[in-house]
């Protein structure tokens, strides 16, 4: 007979010991809250054993749920519950998937208010449909707390959160193992992805998800839409939905074959065995596009995937004409991918494979320089000459300032530049001239080993205040001399996309249109144009850009170290490059808050 006082067995929810002593612990959901005096319930089990402090737990989970749902009832919230006693995990997964689904779609339509016609046009080139910012705000706290949140934190955390949304299907959260702990697990990865999903968007990707209700489940036959003039289900109904998802599943059951979705499974199944990454953005990636193809082609099951499928997915994608071809290659990739597995676990007979990708045009991925022109325009704004900051998020605070000028002036990447930190403006080891240090010291990560180099600063920015910048951020403790990536949860990665965002909105405003293959990585090429109008010799170029040879400096990448060039010649050709718009350039003095000071230091003629 088994021991029922085993401490091995798991323990109901809710149920915890303090002192020896069993404790009964649990919140009341939202939705009924304030029908209860308390918005926790704590009662002692008054035993010390295990097999008894299990026993009335469930019983008290019994009683509880009668009381919320009078609580609804009273409350003109009616809906039927649908049992789950005989559910296994195929089917609580399936909820996750909805939740999962659920949760892009409520962030689609929050941003459906700053959707304009234009937006669906594939020669759209505009700015993103951004989130109203206090939303985004939001999502980005979130992330922070979640990632910081262990399961049994997320189930006591988030538990109301995820009943209160299962609500719409007449579903509970499993309220005990074997499955709880599970499914809070799952609930809490679906969770982080879908908040990934959200902050791609807000750069400007265009990701599909499926629509709530399209994701089947055995809540779809005993659904009942909550009103206030539905009656509560009598035991009759409630046993023919019971039947009815019994009928459903063994329906499904005997239809049963692998789909995409499940070669999905598999590869994360492989790479775990073979002690390989597991990208979670590459798998949610790769999710997006079966769902994607799925819709499209009404093909999901691997054996009914033909070649054919694949070519006019990848069409379809070209035609839209929001993506390059290497994205475009990167999904079909994916596709081919899951059916050469489908292939070697011998689900299907063959893999697909061989003439499907399109080929890269060779200037694909160029970026060009902003014109003189441009740049004064862009430079002229309020941001630049009057102190004017922007409060999204996106914007970064004083990085909208900084950011777009240590780029122009310096030749550095946005990357480089959300890494400078107090111990990266730095004196040249050889001479006392000012530098921003690139480098990978500290945990730091750039392009290539070349990219490592000692930049000079250019005196207008050393006048305006880019040392004081590096001397508060060292009082502060911070890594970087950036607010915006000291912030919880900020990474180069989400940082540099956001600011991207908001730089294609600004340019936009600013230039009138926006400008076709530039971007934020154009400041790099025009102070590329610049070095070349000025004649500066191959070395110095290389130098400042981080390359080491001729083909790099014309084309970019190498992963040898540039020929070492005196940091004083290299000083003088920053400060000799002629960027007129710097002698309006102001900011706020750091000690004197609300004095605005001019550059000192007027750029040459």
């Amino acid at each position: 007979m088994h021991n029922m006082d085993d401490d091995s067995m798991p323990l109901p929810n809710h149920v915890t010991c303090r002192d020896g002593v069993y404790q009964y612990v649990r919140r009341v959901p939202d939705d009924v809250a304030d029908s209860f005096a308390k918005s926790r319930i704590q009662l002692s089990l008054k035993t010390r054993l295990p097999s008894e402090a299990r026993l009335r737990a469930t019983k008290l989970d019994e009683d509880l749920e009668r009381q919320f749902a009078d609580a609804r009832r009273g409350k003109g919230i009616s809906f039927e519950i649908i049992p789950t006693a005989g559910w296994t995990w195929n089917d609580w997964s399936k909820v996750v998937s909805w939740l999962k689904a659920h949760w892009l779609h409520e962030d689609r339509v929050a941003r459906l208010g700053n959707i304009k016609g234009a937006h669906f046009s594939p020669d759209y080139r505009g700015r993103a449909a951004w989130l109203p910012d206090k939303r985004l705000r939001e999502q980005l706290d979130l992330r922070e707390l979640l990632s910081n949140t262990d399961v049994p934190g997320y189930a006591a955390e988030r538990g109301a959160f995820l009943a209160r949304g299962l609500s719409k299907i007449s579903v509970l959260p499993p309220s005990a193992d074997p499955y709880r702990t599970e499914f809070m697990a799952a609930c809490l990865e679906a969770e982080i992805e879908s908040l990934e999903v959200v902050f791609k968007r807000e750069g400007g990707e265009q990701i599909d998800h499926p629509h709530p209700d399209t994701i089947k489940g055995p809540w779809a036959t005993s659904r009942v839409v909550p009103t206030s003039r539905s009656p509560s289900p009598s035991p009759a109904a409630t046993d023919v939905a019971a039947k009815a998802v019994v009928a459903a599943k063994a329906i499904e059951a005997d239809g049963c074959t692998q789909t995409l979705g499940d070669c999905i499974d598999e590869w994360i199944k492989e790479r775990i065995r073979l002690r390989k990454k597991v990208d979670s953005h590459l798998v949610n990636d790769m999710r997006t596009t079966i769902v994607w193809f799925t819709k499209f082609t009404k093909v999901s099951v691997v054996t009914e995937v033909r070649r054919r499928h694949i070519i006019a997915f990848r069409d379809h994608l070209f035609d839209k004409g929001s993506y390059k071809a290497a994205t475009i290659n990167k999904k079909v990739g994916y596709l081919t991918t899951m059916m050469s597995l489908s292939a070697g676990k011998g689900w299907v007979e063959s893999a697909i494979e061989g003439g499907i990708y399109i080929e890269i045009p060779s200037d694909e991925d160029k970026r060009d320089s902003y014109s003189p022109d441009e740049l004064a325009t862009l430079f002229a704004s309020p941001t630049f000459t009057l102190g004017k900051r922007s409060a999204a998020v996106k914007a970064g605070g004083d990085l909208q300032f900084w950011l777009p000028l240590i780029s122009c002036c310096h030749g550095l990447i946005s990357s480089e530049i959300l890494q400078l930190g107090p111990d990266t403006i730095v004196k040249h080891p050889d001479s006392d001239v000012w530098c921003f240090r690139v480098t990978n010291a500290g945990g730091r990560s750039i392009k290539a080993f070349s990219r490592e180099r000692y930049v000079p600063i250019r005196a207008e920015l050393i006048d305006i205040g880019l040392l004081a910048e590096a001397e508060k951020a060292r009082r502060k403790g911070w890594s970087t001399i950036w607010e915006a990536m000291e912030q919880p949860g900020r990474t180069v990665s989400n940082v540099s996309t956001y600011f991207s965002a908001y730089w294609s909105a600004f340019a936009l405003k600013q230039l009138g249109e926006a400008p076709v293959k530039k971007s934020l990585y154009s400041f790099r090429h025009s102070f590329k144009d610049e070095l070349d109008r000025m004649k500066v010799s191959l070395e110095i170029k290389q130098a400042l850009l981080g390359h080491s040879d001729i083909g790099t400096t014309g084309r970019y990448g190498t992963k040898s170290r540039p020929r070492h060039v005196d940091i004083a010649k290299l000083k003088n050709t920053i400060d000799s490059l002629e960027w007129n718009f710097l002698s309006d350039v102001k900011r706020p003095q750091i000690d004197g808050w609300g004095t605005w000071i001019p550059s000192q230091t007027k750029a040459k003629s």
